[in-house]
């Protein structure tokens, strides 16, 4: 027994056009990068959670 395809919803008119200028727009213009001050405190938790043990590891050597 097939299973029916979905119909794809296709942007038309206006929207379409409000779709790829704010597309075209966002390509222009990347997301923002990290401060260093935030790329430093990602560090931080990052080298934490690789340090991290367990309290019942803590013990274990």
């Amino acid at each position: 027994m097939a299973i029916p395809i979905k119909a794809v919803p296709i942007l038309s008119g206006e929207i379409a056009a409000d779709f790829v200028s704010r597309a075209e727009a966002h390509e222009k213009n990347p997301a923002p990068a990290l401060s260093m001050e935030r790329e430093e405190r990602v560090a931080r938790v990052m080298k934490q959670m690789r340090e991290f043990k367990f309290p019942w590891e803590k013990n274990k050597r």
